[in-house]
């Protein structure tokens, strides 16, 4: 169970679980709701649009699989804490509602992106290589989560085939102009 992580070591203090591995603390009183903490993850994370984030609480036991339980914005934090404390839950901030266009949201807010792409896609995108640098380009990790995210199907509805090739193909796009920036390929012909 995930209880050891989900306990409430210090009081009023509520860890929020990042897609990349970090973890986010809060502090809150009887007034904060989460949408305070949604806002104030806005910021940290330096993205522009939230509407497709939500926290949720994750629930894993033996016998079950992963279940999420999405929060309401105008929830009590205080009761929220409660949960996780008590059910060996923890809160995550995810990508809740899939964006109908992602390439859209790439050009709004390529942060919010980035962190559907470590969600949802094979890990985190290639970083770019720096003027100069020689040597092979390093990727990150892989996150085993974001496979599972759409092996098991977590979503509210179906992602179509054509987002699926269409994610596929930005990965492609982005792997070709993190490695060869000399080249120049088109989204267009990657799809």
């Amino acid at each position: 169970m995930l209880k050891k992580e989900a306990l409430l070591l210090i009081p009023n203090v509520l860890k929020v679980f990042l897609e990349n591995g970090q973890i986010k603390s809060f502090t809150f009183d009887g007034r904060t709701t989460v949408k305070d903490v949604m806002v104030t993850l806005q910021d940290r994370l330096s993205l522009r649009h939230i509407e497709h984030f939500a926290l949720v609480l994750e629930y894993s036991s033996p016998e079950q699989s992963h279940r999420f339980l999405l929060l309401q914005d105008k929830q009590p934090l205080a009761h929220v804490v409660q949960r996780t404390h008590y059910h060996g839950m923890r809160c995550l901030f995810r990508v809740s509602f899939f964006p109908k266009d992602p390439v859209e949201l790439l050009r709004r807010d390529p942060a919010a992106f980035e962190y559907l792409y470590i969600q949802v896609g094979t890990g985190q995108p290639p970083r770019r290589r720096e003027p100069g640098a020689r040597g092979p380009l390093r990727t990150p990790l892989r996150s085993p989560q974001s496979r599972n995210d759409v092996i098991r199907e977590r979503f509210g509805v179906d992602p179509k085939p054509e987002m699926l090739l269409g994610l596929a193909a930005l990965h492609i796009y982005i792997t070709v102009a993190a490695t060869r920036p000399s080249q120049k390929v088109s989204l267009k012909n990657v799809e």
